[in-house]
């Protein structure tokens, strides 16, 4: 089969085998490891595939469960058994989802791993903006963060607002102080776009993932959780008017949120649940 398009091959066996899938909005200079640290602990003898997210913009596109359909029609095109699906942070949603619409198209329901795994809301997509806004410190000034920051803050007063209309209107507010910005660091139109664009897929990412339900891909999930308070299962848990999250397994790291993907006693955590090859279903 040609490389794929809507996918990154993290991890290439050399095998026309099973794969697994990952879920992630990897991207330059974050602080986060990605599963390109963790893939060389799991000891894997099949391919490695991670999600590479659609162009899509928050304020004009239609961002509902169609947004997967790129993704599951490359993995049915290739023939592949998906032996497991793999997730982080707001990425879990779309692991817990694809694994569900993936258990219905072959004959073993692929396993599940979630890394502090997020239900979206609009206290997840504010804090995710705010770390776009810091990884861009070098190019923004402090009144252009000032501003952005307060279009925030008067967004997320907003009565009744929802993370999709919180997404949209964070981009609208980003677009032209990001684009200004950009251009003004010696950047050329072309590629200031591009980055600003960026901003905006991730938005839609968000947008997209609040609007999933990954409970049921989580019922059978294992579930690898940090010691950070306002991160996946321990913010969710904190959280008033959520409901318990059912989930398979629990394991838990004394290590940062942003550290667990490139931890190696979680690679080798994981490494035995993969090696567990799943069971048939009905």
């Amino acid at each position: 089969m040609p490389s794929p398009t809507v996918w990154n091959v993290v991890l290439d066996s050399g095998a026309d085998t099973d794969i697994v899938l990952a879920a992630d909005f990897p991207v330059t200079g974050r602080n986060e490891g990605g599963f390109a640290d963790l893939a060389p602990g799991l000891q894997l003898d099949c391919d490695l595939w991670q999600t590479v997210a659609p162009v899509r913009d928050p304020e004009t596109d239609a961002l509902d469960d169609a947004y997967l359909e790129p993704w599951l029609s490359e993995v049915a095109a290739s023939g592949r058994t998906v032996r497991a699906v793999l997730g982080y942070c707001a990425g879990s949603v779309f692991a817990g989802v694809l694994a569900e619409k993936i258990a219905a198209r072959q004959p073993t329901a692929p396993r599940v791993v979630v890394f502090d795994p997020e239900l979206v809301d609009v206290p997840t997509v504010h804090l995710q903006f705010g770390r776009v806004i810091g990884n861009m410190t070098t190019v923004l000034t402090a009144e252009e963060i000032s501003e952005l920051t307060g279009a925030a803050e008067q967004l997320v007063a907003k009565p009744g607002i929802e993370p999709a209309e919180f997404a949209a209107g964070l981009y609208a507010a980003f677009r032209p102080i990001g684009t200004a910005a950009l251009r003004r660091a010696g950047l050329d139109e072309d590629y200031a776009g591009e980055l600003v664009q960026l901003v905006g897929s991730f938005m839609a990412y968000l947008a997209t993932a609040a609007g999933l339900d990954p409970r049921p891909g989580w019922a059978r999930a294992t579930v690898i959780t940090s010691a950070s308070e306002q991160s996946g299962l321990n913010r969710l848990r904190a959280t008033p008017g959520i409901a318990p999250i059912e989930i398979a397994d629990e394991r838990r790291f004394e290590v940062e949120h942003r550290d667990l993907l490139r931890t190696p006693a979680v690679a080798e955590s994981v490494a035995g649940v993969l090696a567990d090859r799943p069971e048939a279903h009905a």
